[in-house]
């Protein structure tokens, strides 16, 4: 938590804050959130990728190393639109799943957890009507 004297009052920030100071009138203003912590929600897609039967080892493998050059792309302060759009689209091909898993986890982390969830209560509904 960031804090500083000024004036006499304390000023603080805590994580996630959008904390301005001094003329800003001109100046650019970056929206991104550079404290998001990225590898436990890749963690949590990598996972999936792990638990899918329809995968051979081998594109496990791609899919995982795409999944990799994505995160290092988010980490980046200006992000390459276009670059995140192939590597998605990379993956779409080999496992449409787990994009549609990474986006959700990627936009709300809960949300990817409750994707994962839901695919696993389908399934095993699935494997319960074939018994």
């Amino acid at each position: 938590m960031a804090e500083k004297k000024k004036n006499g009052s304390n000023v603080s920030a805590g994580s996630g804050s959008i904390v301005i100071g001094g003329d800003v009138n001109g100046s650019n203003l970056s929206l991104f959130n550079h404290n998001v912590e990225f590898k436990p929600l890749f963690q949590l897609i990598e996972k999936e990728v792990d638990k899918n039967d329809k995968l051979s080892s081998a594109d496990k493998e791609d899919v995982k190393a795409e999944l990799q050059e994505i995160q290092t792309a988010l980490e980046e302060s200006e992000p390459n639109e276009t670059f995140l759009a192939r590597r998605f689209r990379n993956i779409k091909r080999m496992a449409p799943e787990i994009v549609e898993v990474a986006f959700e986890t990627l936009k709300n982390p809960v949300g990817g957890v409750a994707e994962v969830i839901k695919r696993v209560a389908a399934k095993m509904a699935e494997d319960a009507s074939t018994k």
